[in-house]
């Protein structure tokens, strides 16, 4: 793994590399977190939460496919029934 230096922001909890010198995003100039575990923790629950945002919209995707695959499904047995039925003149 590249070492990759890190700080974490003490104002948002943001993590910054150590070159920054405020923070990226909230903009603060004071103190950073530079302990191993705190930034380790930070990446940790940062990757977590990406997972459940990535399954949740992989959910969302497949559900809305399912949702147009039906209708798609319900108007085409509309369709069929229409055509085949006879046409009455009023």
């Amino acid at each position: 793994m590249r070492d990759v230096r890190l700080k974490i922001c003490e104002l948002c909890g943001a993590p910054n590399l150590m070159e920054n010198t405020e923070c990226h995003v909230c903009g603060w100039r004071g103190r950073f977190n530079t302990e191993p575990s705190t930034v380790r923790s930070v990446i940790e629950a940062a990757r977590k939460l990406q997972m459940h945002e990535t399954t949740r919209q992989d959910s969302c995707l497949r559900s809305l496919r399912l949702w147009f695959g039906e209708a798609w499904a319900r108007f085409q047995d509309w369709y069929h029934r229409r055509r085949r039925s006879p046409r009455s003149p009023f």
